[in-house]
Protein backbone atom coordinates (compact mmCIF):
# COMPACT_ATOMS: atom_id res chain seq x y z
CA UNK A 1 0.00 0.00 0.00
CA UNK A 2 2.88 2.49 0.53
CA UNK A 3 3.94 2.31 -2.81
CA UNK A 4 0.90 3.31 -4.38
CA UNK A 5 -0.09 6.31 -6.03
CA UNK A 6 -2.84 8.27 -7.89
CA UNK A 7 -1.88 11.29 -10.71
CA UNK A 8 -4.80 13.31 -11.01
CA UNK A 9 -5.01 15.70 -14.11
CA UNK A 10 -7.12 18.76 -14.90
CA UNK A 11 -8.42 19.18 -18.19
CA UNK A 12 -8.73 22.37 -19.46
CA UNK A 13 -11.11 22.37 -23.04
CA UNK A 14 -12.75 25.25 -25.40
CA UNK A 15 -15.56 23.98 -27.78
CA UNK A 16 -15.10 24.27 -30.93
CA UNK A 17 -18.65 23.20 -32.03
CA UNK A 18 -22.03 22.84 -29.98
CA UNK A 19 -22.24 19.85 -27.19
CA UNK A 20 -25.18 18.70 -25.79
CA UNK A 21 -24.24 16.34 -22.72
CA UNK A 22 -26.76 14.24 -20.64
CA UNK A 23 -26.99 15.05 -16.92
CA UNK A 24 -24.48 12.43 -16.19
CA UNK A 25 -21.99 14.24 -18.24
CA UNK A 26 -19.16 11.88 -16.63
CA UNK A 27 -20.41 9.14 -18.89
CA UNK A 28 -20.21 11.13 -22.18
CA UNK A 29 -16.19 11.79 -21.18
CA UNK A 30 -15.92 8.26 -20.03
CA UNK A 31 -17.29 6.95 -23.44
CA UNK A 32 -15.54 9.13 -25.12
CA UNK A 33 -12.03 8.66 -23.86
CA UNK A 34 -12.79 4.98 -24.44
CA UNK A 35 -13.84 5.20 -27.86
CA UNK A 36 -10.74 7.51 -28.44
CA UNK A 37 -7.94 4.76 -27.10
CA UNK A 38 -9.95 1.77 -28.76
CA UNK A 39 -10.53 3.52 -32.29
CA UNK A 40 -12.95 3.01 -35.16
CA UNK A 41 -13.59 -0.13 -36.39
CA UNK A 42 -14.40 1.28 -40.05
CA UNK A 43 -11.73 0.08 -42.32
CA UNK A 44 -11.23 3.65 -44.14
CA UNK A 45 -11.38 5.55 -40.59
CA UNK A 46 -9.09 8.72 -40.24
CA UNK A 47 -8.34 7.15 -36.34
CA UNK A 48 -7.94 3.66 -35.48
CA UNK A 49 -6.79 4.08 -31.88
CA UNK A 50 -4.78 1.70 -29.99
CA UNK A 51 -6.64 -1.54 -30.27
CA UNK A 52 -4.56 -4.21 -32.04
CA UNK A 53 -6.77 -6.87 -32.32
CA UNK A 54 -10.83 -5.21 -33.05
CA UNK A 55 -11.73 -8.49 -34.13
CA UNK A 56 -11.18 -10.45 -30.90
CA UNK A 57 -14.92 -10.27 -29.12
CA UNK A 58 -13.79 -8.91 -25.68
CA UNK A 59 -10.02 -8.04 -24.71
CA UNK A 60 -10.18 -11.20 -21.55
CA UNK A 61 -10.57 -13.53 -25.22
CA UNK A 62 -7.20 -11.38 -26.80
CA UNK A 63 -3.74 -12.73 -26.95
CA UNK A 64 -2.26 -9.37 -26.55
CA UNK A 65 -4.26 -8.28 -23.82
CA UNK A 66 -1.35 -8.39 -21.18
CA UNK A 67 0.95 -5.62 -23.37
CA UNK A 68 -2.73 -3.40 -24.75
CA UNK A 69 -2.84 -0.18 -23.20
CA UNK A 70 -6.90 -0.30 -23.84
CA UNK A 71 -6.86 -3.13 -21.79
CA UNK A 72 -4.63 -1.95 -19.26
CA UNK A 73 -6.85 1.49 -19.12
CA UNK A 74 -10.45 0.63 -19.97
CA UNK A 75 -10.87 -3.13 -19.53
CA UNK A 76 -9.12 -4.50 -16.63
CA UNK A 77 -8.93 -8.16 -15.71
CA UNK A 78 -7.67 -10.05 -12.60
CA UNK A 79 -8.03 -13.68 -13.00
CA UNK A 80 -7.77 -13.75 -9.26
CA UNK A 81 -10.11 -11.75 -8.17
CA UNK A 82 -12.28 -12.46 -5.74
CA UNK A 83 -15.26 -10.93 -6.72
CA UNK A 84 -14.97 -12.01 -10.41
CA UNK A 85 -12.25 -11.61 -12.82
CA UNK A 86 -13.02 -7.92 -13.53
CA UNK A 87 -10.48 -5.79 -11.56
CA UNK A 88 -11.27 -1.98 -10.88
CA UNK A 89 -10.60 0.32 -13.76
CA UNK A 90 -7.26 2.60 -12.90
CA UNK A 91 -8.18 5.87 -13.84
CA UNK A 92 -11.23 8.47 -12.40
CA UNK A 93 -13.32 11.09 -13.82
CA UNK A 94 -14.52 14.04 -11.82
CA UNK A 95 -17.04 15.47 -14.28
CA UNK A 96 -17.78 19.35 -14.72
CA UNK A 97 -19.08 20.28 -11.96
CA UNK A 98 -20.75 23.51 -13.45
CA UNK A 99 -24.53 24.37 -12.06
CA UNK A 100 -25.75 21.58 -13.99
CA UNK A 101 -25.26 22.57 -17.56
CA UNK A 102 -25.72 20.29 -20.53
CA UNK A 103 -25.41 22.56 -23.12
CA UNK A 104 -21.72 23.94 -24.26
CA UNK A 105 -21.70 26.57 -27.15
CA UNK A 106 -18.65 27.61 -29.02
CA UNK A 107 -15.47 29.54 -27.48
CA UNK A 108 -16.92 28.44 -23.85
CA UNK A 109 -14.65 26.41 -21.80
CA UNK A 110 -15.07 23.34 -19.30
CA UNK A 111 -12.49 21.58 -17.63
CA UNK A 112 -12.84 17.78 -15.97
CA UNK A 113 -10.20 16.26 -14.28
CA UNK A 114 -8.81 12.55 -15.06
CA UNK A 115 -6.81 10.57 -12.03
CA UNK A 116 -4.38 7.71 -12.83
CA UNK A 117 -4.10 5.23 -10.31
CA UNK A 118 -0.75 3.49 -9.78
CA UNK A 119 1.45 2.14 -12.58
CA UNK A 120 -1.66 3.56 -15.02
CA UNK A 121 0.44 6.82 -14.99
CA UNK A 122 3.25 4.77 -17.73
CA UNK A 123 -0.45 5.31 -20.17
CA UNK A 124 -0.27 8.87 -20.01
CA UNK A 125 1.09 9.55 -23.38
CA UNK A 126 -1.73 7.28 -24.73
CA UNK A 127 -4.44 8.97 -22.68
CA UNK A 128 -2.98 12.76 -24.03
CA UNK A 129 -3.26 11.41 -27.60
CA UNK A 130 -6.87 10.11 -27.04
CA UNK A 131 -8.00 13.75 -25.09
CA UNK A 132 -6.61 15.19 -28.62
CA UNK A 133 -9.66 13.05 -30.40
CA UNK A 134 -12.30 15.25 -28.36
CA UNK A 135 -11.38 17.95 -31.04
CA UNK A 136 -12.59 15.39 -33.69
CA UNK A 137 -14.22 11.99 -33.04
CA UNK A 138 -16.34 14.64 -30.89
CA UNK A 139 -18.47 14.61 -27.40
CA UNK A 140 -21.86 14.00 -26.34
CA UNK A 141 -25.02 13.63 -28.21
CA UNK A 142 -24.62 14.06 -32.01
CA UNK A 143 -26.54 17.45 -33.34
CA UNK A 144 -27.73 18.41 -36.58
CA UNK A 145 -24.76 20.67 -38.21
CA UNK A 146 -25.03 23.74 -41.28
CA UNK A 147 -23.74 20.87 -43.73
CA UNK A 148 -26.95 18.92 -42.81
CA UNK A 149 -25.27 16.15 -41.38
CA UNK A 150 -25.37 14.98 -37.57
CA UNK A 151 -22.18 14.94 -35.49
CA UNK A 152 -21.41 15.29 -31.94
CA UNK A 153 -19.92 18.17 -30.77
CA UNK A 154 -16.00 18.55 -30.30
CA UNK A 155 -13.71 20.36 -28.00
CA UNK A 156 -9.99 21.13 -27.65
CA UNK A 157 -7.89 20.39 -24.99
CA UNK A 158 -5.91 23.55 -24.01
CA UNK A 159 -4.10 22.92 -21.02
CA UNK A 160 -3.70 20.12 -18.81
CA UNK A 161 -2.20 20.58 -15.13
CA UNK A 162 -1.23 18.08 -12.22
CA UNK A 163 -3.20 18.58 -9.32
CA UNK A 164 -2.71 17.25 -5.85
CA UNK A 165 -6.08 17.16 -4.32
CA UNK A 166 -4.41 17.15 -1.04
CA UNK A 167 -2.49 20.33 -1.07
CA UNK A 168 -3.72 22.23 -3.55
CA UNK A 169 -0.45 22.23 -5.74
CA UNK A 170 -0.42 22.57 -9.26
CA UNK A 171 2.14 21.36 -12.22
CA UNK A 172 2.09 21.91 -15.14
CA UNK A 173 1.47 19.50 -17.95
CA UNK A 174 0.26 20.80 -21.10
CA UNK A 175 0.07 24.39 -21.69
CA UNK A 176 -1.86 26.05 -24.64
CA UNK A 177 -0.49 26.48 -27.82
CA UNK A 178 2.98 24.27 -26.58
CA UNK A 179 2.75 20.53 -27.93
CA UNK A 180 5.49 19.52 -25.38
CA UNK A 181 3.88 17.65 -22.74
CA UNK A 182 5.40 17.34 -19.04
CA UNK A 183 4.78 13.88 -17.25
CA UNK A 184 2.83 14.64 -14.43
CA UNK A 185 5.15 15.12 -11.20
CA UNK A 186 2.30 15.57 -7.92
CA UNK A 187 1.62 12.03 -7.32
CA UNK A 188 -0.54 11.51 -3.85
CA UNK A 189 1.15 8.85 -1.90
CA UNK A 190 0.17 7.38 0.97
CA UNK A 191 2.23 9.27 3.28
CA UNK A 192 -0.05 12.02 2.14
CA UNK A 193 -3.20 10.35 2.81
CA UNK A 194 -2.09 9.40 6.15
CA UNK A 195 -0.70 13.29 7.24
CA UNK A 196 -4.12 14.43 5.56
CA UNK A 197 -6.21 11.80 8.42
CA UNK A 198 -3.46 13.04 11.03
CA UNK A 199 -5.44 16.63 10.87
CA UNK A 200 -8.61 14.98 10.88
CA UNK A 201 -10.57 14.66 15.02
CA UNK A 202 -10.29 10.97 15.86
CA UNK A 203 -13.73 11.23 18.21
CA UNK A 204 -16.96 13.07 17.38
CA UNK A 205 -18.54 13.62 14.35
CA UNK A 206 -17.72 13.69 10.80
CA UNK A 207 -19.94 14.89 7.69
CA UNK A 208 -19.32 13.35 4.36
CA UNK A 209 -20.57 15.36 1.57
CA UNK A 210 -22.09 13.15 -1.48
CA UNK A 211 -21.28 15.37 -5.00
CA UNK A 212 -21.93 13.08 -7.32
CA UNK A 213 -24.44 10.29 -7.28
CA UNK A 214 -22.83 7.24 -4.65
CA UNK A 215 -24.75 4.02 -5.62
CA UNK A 216 -23.80 1.09 -3.09
CA UNK A 217 -25.32 -2.45 -3.25
CA UNK A 218 -25.49 -4.73 -0.36
CA UNK A 219 -26.54 -8.30 -0.72
CA UNK A 220 -27.59 -7.31 -4.42
CA UNK A 221 -30.09 -4.50 -3.20
CA UNK A 222 -29.27 -1.09 -3.64
CA UNK A 223 -28.68 0.82 -0.42
CA UNK A 224 -31.19 4.16 -0.39
CA UNK A 225 -30.34 5.19 3.13
CA UNK A 226 -26.28 6.14 3.76
CA UNK A 227 -24.92 3.77 6.62
CA UNK A 228 -21.66 3.71 7.27
CA UNK A 229 -20.52 -0.16 6.97
CA UNK A 230 -22.15 -1.11 3.70
CA UNK A 231 -20.04 2.65 2.47
CA UNK A 232 -16.97 1.54 4.22
CA UNK A 233 -17.32 -2.24 3.08
CA UNK A 234 -17.49 -1.13 -0.87
CA UNK A 235 -15.35 1.44 -0.36
CA UNK A 236 -12.47 -0.59 1.15
CA UNK A 237 -12.57 -3.90 -1.12
CA UNK A 238 -12.56 -0.99 -3.75
CA UNK A 239 -9.21 0.96 -2.69
CA UNK A 240 -7.62 -2.78 -1.87
CA UNK A 241 -8.20 -4.26 -5.04
CA UNK A 242 -6.75 -0.92 -6.81
CA UNK A 243 -3.48 -1.10 -4.46
CA UNK A 244 -2.97 -4.93 -5.63
CA UNK A 245 -3.58 -4.66 -9.03
CA UNK A 246 -1.90 -1.68 -10.11
CA UNK A 247 1.07 -1.30 -7.99
CA UNK A 248 0.89 -1.29 -4.59
CA UNK A 249 1.43 -4.58 -3.14
CA UNK A 250 -0.77 -6.62 -0.84
CA UNK A 251 -2.78 -4.44 1.61
CA UNK A 252 -2.56 -5.54 4.96
CA UNK A 253 -6.12 -5.45 6.12
CA UNK A 254 -8.84 -7.38 7.25
CA UNK A 255 -11.86 -6.08 5.22
CA UNK A 256 -14.20 -7.78 7.27
CA UNK A 257 -12.48 -6.87 10.86
CA UNK A 258 -13.03 -3.15 9.55
CA UNK A 259 -16.53 -3.92 8.20
CA UNK A 260 -17.57 -5.02 12.00
CA UNK A 261 -15.98 -1.67 13.24
CA UNK A 262 -18.03 0.52 11.47
CA UNK A 263 -20.73 -0.67 12.74
CA UNK A 264 -20.11 1.22 16.08
CA UNK A 265 -20.52 4.31 13.79
CA UNK A 266 -23.73 5.88 14.02
CA UNK A 267 -25.84 8.22 11.59
CA UNK A 268 -26.71 10.99 13.69
CA UNK A 269 -27.98 13.50 10.38
CA UNK A 270 -29.26 12.63 7.28
CA UNK A 271 -29.75 14.71 4.33
CA UNK A 272 -29.14 12.71 1.46
CA UNK A 273 -31.54 12.04 -1.10
CA UNK A 274 -31.79 9.22 -3.85
CA UNK A 275 -31.36 11.10 -7.43
CA UNK A 276 -31.48 9.14 -10.98
CA UNK A 277 -29.61 11.00 -13.63
CA UNK A 278 -29.68 10.12 -17.30
CA UNK A 279 -26.76 8.85 -19.15
CA UNK A 280 -26.12 6.92 -22.34
CA UNK A 281 -24.53 3.68 -22.71
CA UNK A 282 -22.12 2.94 -25.66
CA UNK A 283 -22.73 -0.59 -24.99
CA UNK A 284 -25.91 -0.99 -24.61
CA UNK A 285 -26.76 1.97 -27.21
CA UNK A 286 -29.22 3.29 -25.48
CA UNK A 287 -29.82 6.11 -22.13
CA UNK A 288 -30.02 4.27 -18.76
CA UNK A 289 -31.05 5.69 -15.68
CA UNK A 290 -28.08 6.09 -13.38
CA UNK A 291 -28.89 6.38 -9.45
CA UNK A 292 -27.45 7.02 -6.41
CA UNK A 293 -27.51 9.35 -2.63
CA UNK A 294 -26.19 12.86 -2.94
CA UNK A 295 -26.25 15.41 -0.25
CA UNK A 296 -24.90 15.08 2.97
CA UNK A 297 -24.63 12.73 5.97
CA UNK A 298 -23.41 13.22 9.54
CA UNK A 299 -21.74 10.42 11.29
CA UNK A 300 -20.17 9.75 14.78
CA UNK A 301 -18.11 7.33 15.85
CA UNK A 302 -15.61 6.61 19.48
CA UNK A 303 -12.63 6.44 17.45
CA UNK A 304 -12.34 7.86 13.68
CA UNK A 305 -8.11 6.44 13.28
CA UNK A 306 -9.11 2.95 11.88
CA UNK A 307 -11.36 4.24 9.04
CA UNK A 308 -9.42 8.00 7.80
CA UNK A 309 -6.85 6.86 5.50
CA UNK A 310 -9.66 4.55 3.78
CA UNK A 311 -11.94 8.09 3.48
CA UNK A 312 -9.34 10.20 2.69
CA UNK A 313 -8.51 7.28 -0.58
CA UNK A 314 -11.89 7.29 -1.18
CA UNK A 315 -12.36 11.34 -1.50
CA UNK A 316 -9.94 10.70 -4.31
CA UNK A 317 -10.76 7.62 -5.84
CA UNK A 318 -14.75 7.54 -5.32
CA UNK A 319 -16.94 4.63 -3.70
CA UNK A 320 -19.66 2.66 -5.45
CA UNK A 321 -20.36 1.84 -8.87
CA UNK A 322 -20.00 3.32 -11.90
CA UNK A 323 -16.87 5.60 -10.40
CA UNK A 324 -14.64 5.92 -13.36
CA UNK A 325 -17.43 7.81 -14.76
CA UNK A 326 -17.78 10.32 -11.49
CA UNK A 327 -19.87 8.59 -9.68
CA UNK A 328 -19.38 7.82 -5.62
CA UNK A 329 -17.26 10.89 -5.41
CA UNK A 330 -17.58 12.57 -1.65
CA UNK A 331 -15.62 15.11 0.20
CA UNK A 332 -15.53 15.31 4.30
CA UNK A 333 -15.63 17.83 6.68
CA UNK A 334 -14.68 17.38 10.67
CA UNK A 335 -15.02 21.19 12.78
CA UNK A 336 -12.68 23.70 10.71
CA UNK A 337 -10.82 20.60 8.16
CA UNK A 338 -12.26 20.32 5.14
CA UNK A 339 -11.09 17.27 2.89
CA UNK A 340 -11.72 16.42 -0.94
CA UNK A 341 -14.38 19.24 -1.32
CA UNK A 342 -14.37 21.50 -4.46
CA UNK A 343 -14.91 24.62 -2.33
CA UNK A 344 -18.81 25.13 -3.65
CA UNK A 345 -21.54 22.02 -3.37
CA UNK A 346 -22.45 21.32 -6.47
CA UNK A 347 -26.05 21.47 -7.95
CA UNK A 348 -26.98 17.93 -6.79
CA UNK A 349 -26.09 18.47 -3.06
CA UNK A 350 -27.68 22.08 -2.87
CA UNK A 351 -30.84 20.68 -4.13
CA UNK A 352 -30.58 17.46 -2.35
CA UNK A 353 -30.56 19.72 0.97
CA UNK A 354 -33.19 22.52 -0.06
Amino acid sequence: MHTFQVNQLRVSCQVLTPIRLNEHKGSALRGALYHALRGSDHPRAEWSGFCANKAAPNCSACPVNAVCPVMRLVSTLDEQGTHGHQAPRPYVINPPIDDGRTWYNPEERFTFDLLLAGESKQLFPYVVLALDRLAHEGLGASLEQPDGRWRRGTARVTRIDALHPLTGETGPVLRPNDRLVQVPALPVTHADVLATAERLPRTGDLTLHFITPLRLVEHEDLVKVPYFRPLLHRLVERIKSLAENFGGGPVPYEIATLRDLADGVALVENHARWLDLSGYSTRLRREQKIGGLVGRATYRAADWAPFLPWLVWGSILHAGKNAVQGDGWFGMEAGEVRVGLPGYLSVWEQSAIG
